[in-house]
Formats: C-alpha cells, structure tokens, sequence
C-alpha cells in the first residue's frame, strides 16, 4: 500500500484550465444526477459571437499575463449537443495554437459525428452511464477513438444496485480495446457544490474501488501533443509523479482545506455563460462571459473541507506550513 502523503499539486508548464458547462441539456437522466445537469431549461443555442468574443477577452488577457498553454474542458448537460460547440472548437483550434481541447461527454454521439469532428479534439473522457447508455454504440465509438486522441478515458460511473454490471461492461471494454484507460469512478451523493462521496452499502463494492482506480493498457500508437502541458503530484518523499483526479478520489486525498490554491488558474463558464474561477464557489461570480473585466492570475487559502470537482483538484496547490 502506498503510504506517501500528497503535498503539492503542480504543473509541468504554467496553464490555464476553463472548464465550460456549456448547457444544463442531456439526452439521459441518471439518477444519480441532478435534474439541474439535464431538464434542459438553459440549452443556450444562440449567443455564438457573444461567446466567441468571451473567449477571446479571457484569453487575452491571460495572455497579457504571460500565459502562452490554454486547455478547454466543455461538460454539460451533454456538450456534443450544444449547437455552439463546433464553431467555438474551430475559432480555438485556429488562434490559440497552444490549446488542448477536451470534452466530457456520454459518447452517444453517432461514430458518424466523431469522425466529421476528431480533428478539433485532444482529450476525450467517454463517461458511461449503465441505465442510458447504447452499450454497443459505446463501443463503437471508444473503438474508434482509442487510438485518436492525446487522452481517452472510458469513465465508468459506479451505480450501486448495478455496480457489477458496470464492472462487466469494463471488463468487455479491456477486451476489446488495444489501447485503454478505464476509470472506476465512486459516485457523489449530489452533483452540485456541497457534494460528499456516496457511502456504498456492500463493502465488496468500497474493497474494489479501493483496488481499482485506474486500469490501462497501450499496445499500438495514438495521437500525442508535441508540447503538452499537464498536472503532477507531489509527495512527502520530494517524489512526483504524474497524477489524475480519479486517483485522487478513489484513495480520498481531496480534502484541501487550508492549502494554498491557485483558483485563478481556473476559469469556470457555467450553463448561461456566468464566470468563477473555480467551480467551488469560494470566489464569486466575476460576471457574464459578455462583460468580464477583473480576471487573472488569483492565490487563495481553501477553506472547502472537501474538493470533488475533477478539475478543481487538479488546480495548482500546495499543504500550508503552518
């Protein structure tokens, strides 16, 4: 067992992160989730030259800051079902050069779409959800994209009274897949703000995800980024390694109060395009992507008991001395 106490997370390369849920619309309806993440009521179609120009005051900025590395995270809702999606990809894709462009998504998407659109994406993470998801198209596409992009995860959500399917349906990924990165990712009891990890009742189920955080495997070559940019961990034995907020999770190291983070390295546009840095609420709202004005580089003293946003815990942070 590894008894290593994290102490610092950091990043090969200075970057900023903006994680965009771009609507609240989702062609499934877990019920683990929150209607605010699929009733649709905020699809936000329209506005395109309104988020464009968002875009580019943001990173301008930032670039005046001397950030040169931009990564994009667009989450919903679904994101491969907001209209704006692609238009927004394409003006990326062709002005900021140094830019991941990554996408979390159900994957229920035809193959078809993901070959017309692969080119503007680098990190796809392929969430699969056991009571919605068209297990063959699944496989289907994750079939087609193992070996296509920079980083592929199959993420799969654990659902308690299903756990063991979903178990299977990994396991018949590994099969088939030459290239694979699975994720067995705990449930929260919420998704919003205040979430807690979900207490599993059978403690067969805590024993597996405690043995299993990830399992991967690579046998033919993918896509790579020339200069890519990413987080690290680092350890009480001055070790560092690279790391993933599912691995955080799963071993229950994201608890953070008191550490020094540096939120503004974190742009959050949430469903109707209102900014935070961050998506844990300790800072507010800094306005409408329309009309932002004070954003930058930001240091903060975390006061949150517990981080469960994947790409909160990966913000820059180090363990307080004192």
């Amino acid at each position: 067992m590894d008894t290593r106490k994290l102490i610092e997370i950091k990043q090969n390369k200075k970057f900023l992160d903006i994680t965009w849920q771009v609507n609240n619309f989702c062609n499934f309806k877990c019920s683990y989730c929150n209607p605010g993440n699929y009733e649709g009521t905020a699809r936000n179609d329209k506005n395109l030259d309104q988020y464009l120009d968002g875009v580019k005051n943001i990173t301008a900025k930032y670039l005046k800051k001397g950030y040169k590395n931009f990564k994009f995270f667009f989450s919903g809702g679904e994101p491969t079902l907001w209209r704006n999606l692609i238009p927004i990809c394409e003006w990326i894709k062709g002005n900021l050069p140094n830019t991941i462009i990554a996408l979390n998504t159900n994957l229920s998407r035809p193959t078809s779409w993901w070959k017309k659109h692969i080119h503007l994406f680098d990190d796809v993470v392929g969430s699969f959800h056991i009571e919605f998801a068209d297990q063959e198209k699944y496989k289907q596409n994750a079939l087609f994209l193992h070996d296509k992009l920079n980083y592929f995860s199959c993420k799969m959500l654990m659902h308690e009274e299903r756990f063991w399917e979903v178990v299977q349906f990994g396991e018949e990924l590994k099969l088939l897949l030459p290239n694979y990165f699975i994720e067995w990712t705990p449930l929260f009891n919420e998704m919003t703000l205040n979430a807690k990890p979900w207490e599993y009742k059978d403690p067969k189920h805590t024993r597996f995800l405690e043995e299993h955080s990830v399992d991967q495997k690579r046998t033919v070559p993918q896509k790579t980024i020339k200069d890519p940019f990413f987080a690290m961990a680092k350890w009480d034995d001055q070790t560092i390694t690279s790391i993933n907020s599912n691995e955080i999770t799963v071993k229950r190291m994201n608890f953070f109060k008191g550490w020094e983070c540096s939120i503004g390295d974190s742009i959050w546009i949430n469903q109707i395009g209102m900014i935070s840095m961050g998506t844990c609420g300790q800072v507010k709202s800094l306005g409408h992507i329309s009309d932002v004005k004070n954003i930058g580089p930001l240091k903060i003293t975390c006061e949150k008991e517990h981080c469960h946003c994947g790409t909160d815990i990966l913000i820059p942070k180090k363990m307080s001395v004192n």
